[in-house]
């Protein structure tokens, strides 16, 4: 099978005992900087394969410094290995500076099994045909990666004006036509514009001072529907809360970030 790009441009390298090397390339900036979820999927590789190739379950990473393009080291420490769910931390290195600290716990999605009782829905929307490929700023990499189109939100690109909503609603896919792995998931949950957009003017760079990630299983083939939202911007704080549901209806991914929101004015 023909690796899609996401695969070649998150791949790690082993340079010793539980220490990876990464290259991080273009097609996923938002601006100069790498997409934050882009640079926790590469973390999520290197942990992936010091656990023996297992699955993210719950991944949770402190943003204390922007990435740049080029080389980068990531330092795992398992914590807990060898049982069904196992423990890690890791380090993401550039040019000697610690750039993303993660703390997370990997399991073996395909097993989980016990009691379900899902409250939450997914969003009732037309098929993905219905809508256009969302381009509202052909500089942003991740645009010429990455398939989105909006559902829901998309009069803010057309007004540049608040909503008030705090939502967006969107199908997200690959315009390679890979296929949707459970570590893509890890860098989906920060493609979708954010929310604090509709909420307050002048909405310049929202940068992510922490993002958790939590998984519930493997998609199925097909676009993702993905629902971010923002109930709360104070102070210059926000928190953006996204879910993923795969091609049959299934919710795969929960995450929340905390993000300062930055003015252009």
């Amino acid at each position: 099978m023909v690796m899609g790009c996401f695969a070649t441009d998150t791949a790690v390298t082993s340079v010793g005992e539980h220490r990876w090397q990464a290259e991080l390339k273009r097609g996923w900036r938002v601006g100069k900087v790498p997409n934050g979820g882009y640079v926790l999927a590469i973390v999520g590789q290197a942990i992936s394969a010091s656990l023996d190739g297992t699955d993210p379950l719950s991944i949770n990473a402190f943003y204390l410094e922007p990435t740049g393009l080029g080389e980068a080291t990531i330092e795992v420490e398992p914590l807990r290995t060898g049982k069904a769910t196992q423990y890690a931390t890791a380090r993401l290195m550039q040019e000697g500076g610690l750039k993303v600290l993660a703390t997370a716990a990997f399991c073996d999605l395909d097993r989980l099994n016990g009691p379900t009782n899902r409250v939450l829905t997914p969003p009732e929307v037309p098929p993905i045909e219905t809508f256009e490929v969302h381009r509202p700023n052909a500089a942003l990499d991740i645009h010429n990666t990455i398939d989105i189109r909006l559902v829901s939100g998309g009069e803010f690109f057309m007004s540049g004006e608040p909503t008030d909503t705090g939502e967006f609603i969107a199908y997200m896919q690959y315009h390679d036509g890979s296929p949707i792995g459970a570590i893509d998931l890890l860098m989906f949950v920060d493609m979708m514009p954010p929310p604090a957009f509709t909420l307050v003017p002048n909405v310049g760079w929202v940068p992510t001072v922490e993002l958790t990630v939590q998984l519930r299983g493997k998609p199925a083939p097909g676009p993702l529907l993905c629902r971010a939202t923002s109930h709360t911007l104070m102070r210059g704080v926000t928190e953006a809360d996204c879910e993923i549901w795969d091609g049959e209806g299934e919710l795969v991914a929960l995450a929340r970030q905390t993000m300062k929101v930055r003015s252009m004015a």
